[in-house]
Order: C-alpha cells, then structure tokens, then sequence
C-alpha cells in the first residue's frame, strides 16, 4: 500500500475494477443477512472499502466515500469485539488509514490526523508483537501526519513524527528493501523541508536532502529509472536551500559571494539537465519542473548581474512553454507572469526599458485575470496572493521612474501602496514587509 498522503486514493484504484453492480448487490444481501460469521463480516467490510475505492476519482462521491468507510470501521469494530484478530485488526487499521488520507487529499487535517491516530492505536498492538508489515504501515503514517503537523505549523510535532517514521523505516529496510528506501528517501526530503521551516542551521537541511539524493541515486543504480525526477528535484531543493541561505549571509567580498552562487549554478544545472530528459516525453509535470528549475537559474543569474544570460532562459521559458498561459491552475499562470516580470528586470538592466515596461505589463495583465475570477484565486488567499501583484505594480513604477516618466511611475508606486494598505487587516508577512519598504524608498524617489 502506498504511504504517501498525495493521491493515495488515484493508487488504490490502480487495482481491477470491480463491477459495481455485482458489488452492490452482495452488499445488499450481505447487509439483510440477520447473523452474519466474521468471514461474512470480513467480506462484507472488504466490499466496502472496495466500493469506496471504485468511487475515490469522483470528487463529489466525496461525503459517499467517507459513509462507506464509516460503514467498513462499524463492522470491523463490531468483528473485532467478538475475539482478538490480527488481520481483522489490521484491516481495521487500514480503513482508518485511507479515510484520513481521503481527508487529506480535501485539505481536511483536523479529521485526517483524527483517523491517523486511529490508525496507529489499533495496529500498535501488532507492532509490538514484532509484527513488521504493521511497523512498515505505521511508519508511513507518521510521515503523512508529520506532514500535517508541518501544515499546521506544529513544527515540534512533525520533526518527532518523522524522527520516528525514519527510524521505523530503517528497522524494517529487509522487509522491502527497495521499497523502504523509498520512503526513507521520502520522509529525509520531508525533514528538510521542515529544517528551513524551522530555520535550522544549514548544514542539517542540507545533510537531510543528501540522504536523500544518496537513498534515491540506489535506487535509480538498480533501475528504478522512475526516480530520477524526484533526485532532480530534490537536488534543487538543495539548491534552494542553500542559496537563500548565502543570500542573507554577509561575505567578506562580493567575489566571495558570486563563488559561492556559482556553485550552486553549478548544481541547478545538474538538475535541469535530469528534468531536460524527463521533459522530453511531453508529461506536464516533468515540463513545469523543468519550467521551475530554468526559473530558478534564471533569476539566481538575475541576482548576481548576469543580466544577458538571465534574458535569454526567461525569453526561452516564455516561447518554449507559452501554452502555461491558458493553463486553469493559478500557481501555474502566476510563475508564468512572473517569467514575464524576470525577463522585464533583466531587460531593464539591459537598458532596454521600453521592452521591459511590455513584460511588466503582461505580468500585470496575467495576475489581475488570476485575482478577477468569480471565485477568486483557486489556490490562493487574498494576503497570499497579493504581494506578487503588489510586486509587479512596484517594479513597473520602478521601470517608469527609470524611463523618466515620472507621472505612470507615481501612478503604479501610489497604486502599489494602496492596494498594501488594503491588506492592513491581514497579518503582514515578512515578504509584505519587505514590498513595502521598496515602493516606499520608490515613492521617496519620486519626491
């Protein structure tokens, strides 16, 4: 069974299909049966969760799901009150399990953990007779719940729940070698990220991606080729990591930093070159990781004034993957108005202000049909969303300013600070503060 809360519901139903019909009508003479035997009791929960998965794809059969869960736990918990039963305990285990990763899938981490921790009480007892199928399933759970708690921002929780997923792992790696590795990888990406949620020292964030890379390269070595885009995208986590890390980091030289960055490039170049193979096959996933990665060169170029090279990945993302601006997904539209934006800033530092005040202008264009749908972002709040408009209002005024016409640079710099202080009801963000002291310094500018 899968241990990862993303689509855990898509995997199950990898199974054969069952024809619902012939289904439902056992269930029905299942259900009419006065006494049933605990093999009936089995049978008739196994067809339920059977029912549930056939059902998992639909997402209005949400509510349908969790009844036919809730029906499976009453059976088996009436079973289970008879007489102890291993595998009527570990199913039971197992109903807890996917119904909380039904609710997580709906972003529903109050009852997802609820069901989680039920899932650990009723196969504890297995785990401790050294049963190690029910080591591996528990293992899996704490790095599901610990990914909640990271959500919530319980960070102490998480660390402990993915402390001890790994451990578990570990313990039981005989048991499925190449499997566990897996999900020790997993679970060693999972506390890296939490490390830099923490701001934990560097080192450990990057020791945690590491382990990773390592467990994941053993398994690409022994053919399990289907990794390489989680190595790829591990590796620029790393990256990540490592370079915001320098950018708050106070160097002796300006050599000594652009040293350090170009290393980094170094990496990030490893990585794209992974997701350029991967890409090649026309998936979207693979083509916005690599959109993502050549994103990220881009603007650690940008950063340290490579202002050509940066223009010409920026030019490339905007041709090569142009059909991201008639993608639905918010987040997608939203890194794409921001390639515009990057390459408007490097043009501008090219001396090509006409131009970039264009791409400026697309940026704009593309985040304000994000913010005027009906519903609002898909995947965005208000508060959320916001800065990254704010920002290009900003930039744009900025670009303006540097073209000399300072009348449509106040008017984006004024409209930047106001559309700020229509956020004065939300918690400011670090990087809200942050927007706002660069259209004030604009605005002083101005005067």
């Amino acid at each position: 069974m899968s241990m990862l809360p993303e689509n855990q519901c898509n995997a199950d139903c990898n199974h054969q299909h069952v024809d619902l019909e012939t289904l439902k009508n056992r269930v029905t003479e299942l259900e009419k049966t006065a006494v049933r035997t605990i093999e009936q009791n089995e049978e008739l929960a196994e067809l339920y969760a059977a029912w549930a998965i056939e059902l998992c794809e639909n997402e209005d059969a949400f509510n349908e799901v969790l009844d036919l869960y809730a029906k499976a736990e009453s059976v088996l918990q009436t079973t289970l009150a008879l007489g102890e039963d291993d595998e009527i305990r570990r199913r039971l285990g197992n109903v807890y399990l996917h119904r909380a990763v039904i609710y997580n899938d709906y972003e529903e981490f109050e009852p997802a953990l609820d069901s989680y921790d039920h899932a650990i009480n009723i196969l504890k007892p297995l785990e401790n007779k050294g049963d190690g199928e029910a080591k591996y399933d528990i293992a899996g759970i704490r790095l599901n719940r610990g990914m909640i708690y990271q959500e919530l921002g319980e960070f102490e929780k998480a660390k402990t729940d993915f402390e001890e997923s790994f451990t578990a792992f570990r313990a039981v790696e005989k048991i499925s070698d190449l499997d566990t590795r897996f999900y020790m990888a997993k679970v060693s990406v999972a506390q890296g990220n939490l490390f830099q949620d923490m701001s934990e020292p560097l080192d450990k964030i990057v020791d945690a991606y590491n382990r990773a890379m390592r467990l994941f390269v053993e398994l690409i070595d022994v053919g399990q080729m289907e990794h390489e885009r989680e190595l790829a995208n591990t590796l620029l986590r790393r990256c990540a990591a490592t370079y915001e890390f320098y950018t708050n980091k106070e160097f002796e030289s300006e050599t000594e930093r652009l040293n350090k960055v170009g290393d980094i490039l170094i990496d990030v170049g490893r990585g794209i070159e992974i997701l350029e193979k991967l890409a090649q096959n026309g998936d979207f996933e693979n083509r916005f990781d690599l959109f993502l990665a050549l994103k990220t060169e881009g603007t650690m170029l940008l950063d340290v004034n490579k202002h050509q090279e940066a223009y010409n990945i920026f030019d490339r993302l905007i041709r090569d993957f142009a059909d991201f601006n008639q993608e639905e997904d918010p987040e997608v539209l939203n890194v794409f108005a921001e390639t515009y934006e990057h390459r408007g800033s490097a043009l501008l530092n090219l001396g090509n202000t006409q131009e970039s005040l264009a791409d400026f202008d697309n940026a704009i264009e593309i985040k304000e049909k994000i913010l005027s749908r009906e519903s609002g972002p898909d995947e965005y709040s208000r508060s959320d969303f916001l800065p990254t408009l704010i920002l290009s209002y900003a930039n744009r005024g900025n670009a303006y300013l540097t073209f000399g016409n300072s009348e449509q640079a106040k008017k984006d710099i004024q409209h930047s600070l106001d559309l700020i202080q229509s956020l004065d009801n939300e918690e400011p963000s670090g990087e809200l503060e942050e927007i706002k002291k660069l259209v004030e310094n604009l605005l002083g500018q101005l005067k």
